[in-house]
């Protein structure tokens, strides 16, 4: 059982989790290694929302003090519309995505038209 609950509407929340199977997660502050415990249980060493990537989710985060979202994906992420809409709840004007394994990152200063593979 995933201990938190599923976003509803506009992916308005600080921090949010988008499952493998495309659930959409609101992620308390702070919580994502609680995220990552019920999640992604197998150890690792690897910082939480890097677990949670490597295991097929996307973590997104905007902290209100820049209008960047930071956003931790898996390598084989294509799915660019929960980034989109998370930019746009939050009117980002970058986003930044860390992709893992491989930590290659990509940017982009059109967030609300960002695409993988650009």
């Amino acid at each position: 059982m995933i201990p938190f609950p599923p976003v509803e509407g506009e992916l308005s929340a600080q921090q949010v989790a988008v499952a493998p199977d495309g659930t959409e997660f609101v992620v308390p502050s702070g919580m994502h290694e609680r995220l990552r415990e019920a999640a992604a249980p197998e150890g690792t060493d690897s910082a939480p929302k890097v677990a949670l990537a490597l295991s097929g989710w996307i973590c997104l985060q905007s902290d209100g003090m820049t209008d960047r979202v930071n956003v931790d994906a898996p390598d084989d992420c294509e799915e660019a519309e929960p980034i989109r809409a998370f930019a746009r709840a939050h009117a980002a004007a970058s986003v930044a995505v860390a992709l893992h394994p491989s930590g290659e990152v990509l940017r982009s200063n059109n967030p609300m038209a960002f695409e993988f593979g650009e």
